[in-house]
């Protein structure tokens, strides 16, 4: 990316069933749900996909369960790089709940930071 334009910071959880490509992708539409570009037709001449989209999550645990193209589905336009780094928060829900998917008590919390420019 030679220029970034914007930053949007996000965050998401999983509160049951310890679900890391779930937590990711909320923390992403959180970061970017409530923004609009119309500026960037006019930088990229109008071929969205020149758009450079790099997506930085921490994760707090099972990155390797990160669904990549989940989290990429996530983004109308561009090129959409991951970059995954440890992070986020563990933090326990209090209950058990088997019907919800719960392999233990844990609700995982990740953390975005989507950067798009061109």
């Amino acid at each position: 990316m030679r220029q970034v334009m914007f930053v949007e910071l996000g965050m998401g959880a999983d509160l049951h069933g310890q679900d890391v490509t779930k937590a990711a992708v909320r923390a992403v539409r959180n970061a970017i749900e409530r923004n609009s570009m119309p500026g960037m037709r006019g930088l990229v001449d109008g071929d969205t996909s020149r758009m450079q989209v790099r997506v930085n999550l921490a994760v707090p645990a099972d990155a390797e369960k990160l669904d990549h193209d989940a989290v990429r589905a996530v983004f109308p336009y561009g090129q959409v790089t991951i970059v995954v780094g440890p992070g986020g928060m563990l933090a326990p829900s209090g209950i058990f709940l088997a019907d919800k998917g719960d392999a233990n008590e844990m609700i995982y919390i990740v953390n975005a930071a989507v950067e798009v420019g061109v």
